[in-house]
C-alpha cells in the first residue's frame, strides 16, 4: 500500500507497507442519487449542506469558493438524474446513510477504510496506477475526469470496471472513506486490518472526481476534509463487512 510507483510528491503515501484485510464486499457504483433519495425519503434525513450553509463551490477544500446555500444533493450545480453518484455530502451524511442501511439490511454497512479502498480500486491488490490500468493513454476508458467529464458527474458505470468488476473508482467522484487522515499515519500502519488513527481533524477520501487531473486520480493519492465538508465533486461508496 501507498506509493508504489515512486511519483508522489507529497509525503502522505509513503512509506510503501504491507496490508492484509479480512474479507469484505465492495459496493459495485458510487451511492446513487436514487439511492440517497430512498434513504432520504424513509428517514426525514437533513444533509449538513441543508441544515447550514449549503455546499462548498470550489472542487478544493483549499481553493477560494464560498458556502452556497441553494446546492444541495438535491439541488446542485449541473443536472443530476437518478443514476448519477450523490455528490454534495458530507463524511458525516454517507456515515448516516450506512447506518440506515444496516438497520434496514440487518447487516453491516459502512464507508471503507483507506486500505480496503486501496485494495479494491487496485483490483484486488495489483500494482494499478488507476483503477484498470496503468496507462495514462487508456484512463479516459475507465474514469471521467477533467479531460473527458465536460465539467459534471456521469451516471454510474458507464466507463469500463477494473479487475474486480467495480466502476468509477477513478474519477467521477471522490468517495469519503471510514479514516481519521493522518500525513505520517503509513510509516508506523498496523499490517492487518488497519483502520486509521485514532482521532483527528480531517477525514480521507479518495479516487478523484470529474474535475481531477490524472496526477490526483492515482489510487494511492491521499486527499482529505473536515467531516461537515461537502461539495459537488465528492460522493461515497459503500462496503459490507459481513
Amino acid at each position: 500500500m501507498g506509493d508504489i510507483f515512486g511519483v508522489a510528491w507529497l509525503d502522505e503515501e509513503k512509506t510503501v507497507h504491507e496490508v492484509c484485510l479480512d474479507n469484505f464486499h465492495m459496493g459495485k457504483y458510487e451511492v446513487t442519487v436514487e439511492q440517497f433519495r430512498e434513504f432520504v425519503k424513509d428517514t426525514g434525513y437533513k444533509t449538513e449542506a441543508e441544515r447550514s450553509q449549503g455546499q462548498w463551490t470550489a472542487g478544493c477544500i483549499y481553493g477560494d469558493g464560498i458556502w452556497e446555500k441553494d446546492n444541495t444533493w438535491k439541488d446542485t450545480i449541473f443536472q443530476q438524474y437518478d443514476r448519477s453518484p450523490a455528490i454534495c455530502v458530507s463524511w458525516n451524511d454517507a456515515t448516516a446513510f450506512t447506518q440506515w442501511m444496516t438497520k434496514k439490511a440487518g447487516k453491516t454497512y459502512r464507508l471503507p477504510t483507506e486500505a480496503e479502498w486501496e485494495y479494491a480500486a487496485r483490483s484486488g491488490g495489483k500494482e494499478e496506477k488507476w483503477a484498470g490500468t496503468n496507462n495514462e493513454s487508456e484512463l479516459g476508458e475507465f474514469a471521467w475526469y477533467d479531460e473527458n467529464s465536460e465539467d459534471k458527474t456521469h451516471l454510474a458505470g458507464k466507463k469500463l470496471p477494473n479487475g474486480l468488476g467495480l466502476h468509477d473508482m477513478t474519477g467521477n467522484v471522490w468517495e469519503w472513506v471510514q479514516d481519521w487522515f493522518d500525513i505520517t499515519y503509513y510509516k508506523d500502519s498496523p499490517k492487518n486490518n488497519p483502520t486509521g488513527p485514532e482521532k483527528g481533524t480531517h477525514r480521507s477520501f479518495r479516487g478523484g472526481s470529474w474535475d481531477g487531473f490524472p496526477i490526483v486520480l492515482r489510487t494511492t493519492y491521499r486527499n482529505f476534509g473536515w467531516p461537515y465538508y461537502r461539495d459537488p465533486t465528492i460522493g461515497f461508496r459503500v462496503l459490507r463487512a459481513n
